[in-house]
């Protein structure tokens, strides 16, 4: 077993939802992608009104096959219809970034492992004071309240 969790926010930094759930898997590089893959069953109608969206992941490798395989797609040299979703979105990046800086969505996975959820604001009572800690760690950091 092994969970998959993420964070989304919004242009400035600002926290929009979280989400976690379990998977099977035999491959931590499926697991990674199954994250990606995953935003399909969270991503709400006003999340498109954003101009596009960032996917951060901390395995380097899926993150470039994820940049290789997106500018294929674009160029129609390959078609994945599990990233089809992301096509209402007018820019996508795929950025590679450490656990130690994307601790958030790494609680949200660990917690995925357990129970599957979606947290569509922070006062939600359920989530956890681990998770709300190291969230106003990051906003302190980033200057938000």
């Amino acid at each position: 077993m092994a969970g998959v969790g993420g964070v989304v926010r919004d242009d400035k930094g600002r926290f929009l939802l979280a989400f976690g759930a379990e998977f099977v898997h035999w491959d931590i590089s499926q697991v990674e992608l199954m994250a990606i893959y995953y935003l399909k069953n969270i991503l709400k109608d006003w999340m498109f009104e954003y101009q596009g969206v960032m996917i951060e992941g901390d395995n380097s490798n899926i993150i470039k096959a994820l940049q290789i395989g997106w500018k294929k797609r674009k160029n129609k040299d390959i078609t994945d219809d599990r990233l089809a979703f992301l096509d209402d979105f007018h820019q996508i990046l795929f950025s590679f970034c450490s656990r130690n800086c994307n601790k958030l969505a790494d609680i949200c996975a660990n917690l995925g492992v357990f129970n599957s959820f979606t947290w569509l604001d922070h006062f939600v009572k359920d989530i956890p004071p681990s998770f709300l800690s190291c969230l106003k760690e990051e906003c302190d950091a980033l200057g938000l309240t």
